[in-house]
């Protein structure tokens, strides 16, 4: 899924964190992808997370997370108890605690806009605390939250409560929706004049729409469904050419390829497939779930 996170971080455990996953029902469908919870002993204590085309919202119900962005020695934000993460054109990275317990939602590209009601553009490259757009109720979500009896009980619960936030998208919001659809079906690889003409929009429009409802221009999510879909076929495949792999995700060339593995997970290419395979040998159920990696 467009959401996975990459991890890269020395293999310490074999235990597997609980991860459970819930589907909403419509209309919250619309614009999540689910919610879902992390129980158990962190595997690892430091992640990158790729950069991806929609936002996350945490509740954290357990230690502290600290985020770095890419080069820095220190964090630049630690995140205690419910944050959202905006869009990134790079990774960032996380400190994990060693035991962690949260509740999560994936938001669709453009799906946080009706419950936010604000520029997502105003988030890009940020975790914002909740109570910064929230205020009490952030709080409030989170002890209702801790007191769930089952994660069920906490998934219908979170179900209730977005519900009672969300507020009627704009117009513009289901022809941006259209488009994402276009670029995710055509794995990035849809060019953006191409695509003003099928939805019927000049590119300067589409552009401002894009960064108001999604966060970023429609070029930026293409280039992450395309890096995506870079990063399954790497995945399915035995072996890899980086001069096919370049060519059959139309890039322009290889040297391109190798520029966005770079920005998104901070490795070339060979090395980024030598840390996959190692990890995949190592524990292929993490692997299928987050993209793992271990550093040497």
């Amino acid at each position: 899924m467009l959401y996975d996170l990459l991890v890269i971080m020395a293999w310490q455990s074999i235990t597997v964190m609980s991860y459970l996953s819930f589907i909403p029902s419509s209309p919250l469908s619309t614009y999540i992808d689910d919610f879902y919870y992390i129980d158990g002993p962190a595997p690892y204590p430091r992640q990158k997370a790729l950069p991806v085309a929609s936002s996350n919202l945490m509740i954290n119900l357990g230690e502290s997370f600290a985020v770095y962005k890419p080069g820095q020695a220190e964090p630049f934000i630690t995140c205690a108890e419910s944050w959202w993460v905006g869009v990134w054109d790079t990774y960032h990275s996380v400190d994990w605690p060693s035991h962690v317990r949260f509740y999560g939602i994936h938001f669709k590209p453009g799906g946080a806009y009706p419950f936010l009601q604000f520029p997502l553009s105003d988030m890009n490259g940020q975790v914002v605390p909740l109570d910064a757009i929230w205020g009490d109720y952030a709080a409030e979500l989170r002890e209702h939250l801790r007191a769930a009896p089952t994660v069920q009980a906490g998934f219908a619960l979170m179900e209730l409560q977005l519900l009672a936030r969300l507020c009627e998208a704009p117009p513009a919001f289901h022809v941006v929706r259209r488009a994402v659809t276009e670029i995710a079906a055509t794995h990035g690889t849809l060019s953006i004049r191409q695509l003003s003409e099928q939805i019927g929009m000049s590119q300067n429009h589409l552009r401002t729409q894009f960064k108001c409802l999604v966060g970023i221009p429609p070029k930026e999510v293409a280039r992450f469904y395309r890096f995506a879909h870079v990063l399954r076929l790497i995945d399915s495949a035995q072996a890899i050419d980086l001069t096919w792999l370049a060519h059959q995700c139309r890039f322009y060339d290889q040297s391109h390829l190798n520029r966005d593995f770079v920005a998104f997970t901070g490795h070339n290419p060979t090395e980024y497939i030598q840390l996959r395979r190692r990890v995949q040998a190592e524990n292929p159920e993490h692997a299928r779930a987050y993209r793992n990696l271990p550093v040497d």
